[in-house]
């Protein structure tokens, strides 16, 4: 059963002004460019420990810096570790095209680690060897969880929001900062055994769903296999935890947008057969009103239909529709439960990559023939410049999809969720070495 602790975090100290300068988004959406900048932009900020740049020579080098820059901000009081044992509560304020401005709210905390299929923690994404091994080379360096993942439990009525709102009774955060992308970020420190207590209650046997930080939770059940054979293991013993942030699913501001879809490298006889395809359980349905309407007719599709919108290389939209979930028959893809193969994603890519433009999964999944967009208008820029031939605009999945496909133990195809905004770098830290204990 899912049970939270609450953890000593290392967080900046007091002394560093500016908050803003030392966080960071987390590692595997920065960009070569942007850890670069982040680099730059001031000494201590957190990408120094948690994304370092590659050097030259032996290839564990980063690693090292790592654990050295972290043992120089300890000694330097750059990071301070909280006296108590604390959860975090964090509210993150952010503006959605076409929905308006949300306030997302969870709380930061130590997850107890349980193998996918074996407890009450559930996966909907397939990892891949090289960031797990980064990861993992990062922890055994460093003794330390330098970025939390993202989980969401079960919980409609989000009550533990409301113990939080009590505990800090309108008091100002202790953390304030605005990131790159405008998002607000708030967070405060609660100590009070009382409302922790309340809430590692409300918590225990609750369904935890990880949204993002797949590879960081493998790389910490790794971590923590490599610790058993090295350590005393004391249930306790930080390093049988994640450091996750929580968010509930009654939560009013968690959203999840699409990753749009643009392909290249096809031949021009391929592209066109979709609009021939007679006797495909899709409708071709050619727009006249731009991407504005492709937009609209998208986004009022009914709980049964599933429309796909389509833009070419000279900017005509379409549509791809099917009307009825329920006719579409289940032998397309005999081996996916209907919680996986009826979602907009699956049939996108089963139906229309696969079958029609015979892009392989294997090219799907490497990029070869196929870039991901969470942009829409970065999407459109490539589509004019060339970049891409095809761009294929998609509904999010919704909340329930994402639980029943988690729950079912399948994996969702790659790039299906997109949860906003992404959860900070360098709020809080938590050590994990041999003698860190939870609570």
């Amino acid at each position: 059963m899912a049970k939270v602790r609450p953890i000593r975090g290392l967080r900046f100290g007091e002394h560093i002004e500016g908050k803003g300068l030392v966080v960071a988004p987390p590692y595997d959406v920065i960009s070569k460019e942007e850890q670069i900048k982040l680099h730059a932009r001031h000494p201590s900020n957190i990408v120094w420990i948690d994304f370092g740049l590659d050097g030259v020579g032996e290839k564990h080098e980063k690693y090292r810096r790592a654990n050295e820059m972290l043992k120089a901000a300890l000694a330097e009081r750059v990071l301070v570790r909280d006296e108590k044992a604390a959860f975090y509560y964090y509210e993150q304020e952010f503006e959605v095209e076409g929905i308006g401005r949300l306030v997302r709210t969870g709380f930061i905390c130590a997850l107890l680690l349980e193998k996918f299929g074996e407890g009450s923690v559930f996966p909907h994404e397939r990892t891949l060897l090289t960031p797990k091994l980064d990861r993992l080379n990062l922890m055994k360096h460093t003794a330390t969880a330098t970025s939390p993942i993202f989980a969401i439990y079960d919980d409609g009525e989000n009550l533990a929001a409301s113990l939080f709102l009590q505990a800090i009774d309108a008091s100002s955060p202790d953390v304030s900062v605005v990131d790159d992308v405008g998002v607000c970020h708030r967070m405060w420190v609660v100590t009070d055994e009382n409302v922790i207590g309340e809430v590692e209650s409300l918590l225990s046997g609750k369904r935890v769903f990880i949204a993002d930080g797949h590879h960081r939770y493998e790389t910490a059940l790794e971590y923590r296999n490599w610790m058993r054979e090295r350590a005393h293991d004391d249930p306790s013993s930080a390093w049988n935890y994640v450091l996750v942030f929580l968010s509930a699913t009654g939560d009013g501001g968690l959203v999840i947008l699409p990753t749009h879809r643009g392909v290249y490298g096809l031949d021009r006889d391929k592209i066109e057969t979709l609009s021939r395809q007679t006797d495909a359980p899709f409708k071709f349905v050619k727009l006249s009103g731009g991407v504005d309407e492709m937009i609209e007719k998208v986004s009022s599709a009914t709980v049964k239909e599933r429309i796909f919108g389509m833009v070419d290389e000279e900017g005509n939209c379409s549509l791809l529709k099917i009307d009825d979930i329920d006719d579409l028959d289940a032998g397309l893809f005999p081996s996916l439960p209907p919680a996986v193969r009826n979602l907009d994603v699956s049939l996108l890519h089963g139906l229309i990559l696969e079958r029609v433009l015979g892009i392989s999964q294997e090219e799907i999944s490497s990029g070869k023939k196929v870039r991901f967009y969470k942009d829409l208008k970065k999407g459109l820029s490539d589509l004019e410049g060339g970049a891409i031939q095809l761009l294929f605009y998609l509904n999010p999945i919704r909340m329930k999809q994402f639980i029943e496909v988690s729950e079912s133990g399948f994996i969702l195809p790659q790039k299906s969720t997109f949860f906003y905004p992404k959860i900070l770098t360098g709020l809080v830290l938590s050590p994990v070495s041999e003698n860190d204990r939870v609570g």
